[in-house]
């Protein structure tokens, strides 16, 4: 169980983690994570303003009798009816609400890798050797979906441990394309669609970007607006760890759960499609999940 607590800082114990808030008849002390601590670490000063979510329970930490801080809803420096505020959830939310919402193409992306034999890996450069994208109009229907393996350049033969992760063979990626096709229909799509392009995670644009200065072309990626589907899941229900695309998918499935991911670029590039309308729907409070 958790109850929510706001009041004025009176102290901050850094080497334990923890703050302390006037209460109505005595201090109560607060514990945080270590990562939630050093996020918010540079706002925590005598009088700053807090609104917690704590759990109910008590327990002793360091001889300091404290509760767990769950989440942290805003932090603000009153000032008279001009409050200065440093976060707030709630407007982040309603940021993120306007993202998702925005009437635009959009293109979901997703990229298989090449990865590094068992020995002797130690000058490896990982490439794409495989591209998946659905890319639909600001309504969601389909307008182009795309498939293709990519030939690598720098490590053309593939290791055992890409084979067997992927659940390839040599001939599937010797058939690919050159990158050169992929980096040109990007470019094409771009330009004539302008799309939102949405990717689980932070390294599909950090691939892309690698790959356009391999094969010395110019990096176009600043023209285009990418967004990470994962990490607005985490800012959004403010969690502490990565959460999977394919758990993710199954916690908005409705019962029709996908348990057998096959690592492939195309399905995944379609699973993060559907997450992202199960997301807009969370945000639009058309549907309310439990994600702990």
């Amino acid at each position: 169980m958790t109850e929510n607590i706001n009041g004025s800082i009176y102290k901050v114990i850094e080497n334990k983690r923890v703050i302390a808030i006037n209460g109505p008849k005595r201090l109560k002390y607060y514990y945080m994570s270590k990562g939630m601590f050093n996020k918010f670490m540079d706002y925590f000063n005598k009088n700053i303003y807090v609104f917690l979510k704590v759990s109910e329970h008590y327990r002793f930490y360091k001889g300091v009798r404290v509760q767990n801080v769950i989440s942290i809803d805003k932090v603000l420096s009153p000032n008279k009816n001009k409050p200065k505020i440093f976060y707030d959830i709630s407007m982040i939310k309603t940021e993120i609400k306007k993202l998702v919402n925005q009437k635009r193409n959009r293109l979901f992306m997703d990229f298989e890798m090449s990865m590094p034999p068992y020995h002797h890996y130690e000058n490896f450069i990982s490439e794409i050797i495989q591209v998946g994208f659905v890319l639909t109009d600001e309504y969601g229907n389909e307008i182009k979906k795309y498939s293709s393996f990519i030939r690598p350049k720098l490590f053309p033969r593939l290791s055992k441990r890409t084979l067997r992760f992927l659940d390839l063979n040599q001939k599937n990626v010797d058939g690919g394309s050159d990158y050169y096709n992929l980096y040109s229909l990007l470019k094409k799509i771009n330009q004539e669609y302008e799309p939102i392009i949405y990717v689980w995670g932070k390294n599909d644009k950090f691939e892309l970007a690698k790959l356009n200065k391999i094969h010395n072309l110019e990096n176009f990626l600043n023209d285009m607006q990418f967004v990470d589907l994962l990490s607005l899941h985490k800012t959004y229900f403010r969690l502490k760890n990565d959460l999977g695309l394919f758990n993710a998918y199954n916690i908005y499935a409705n019962g029709q759960s996908i348990n057998n991911q096959k690592h492939d670029a195309l399905e995944d590039a379609e699973v993060t499609k559907e997450v992202f309308y199960g997301f807009k729907d969370v945000c639009n409070h058309k549907l309310k999940v439990d994600i702990s």
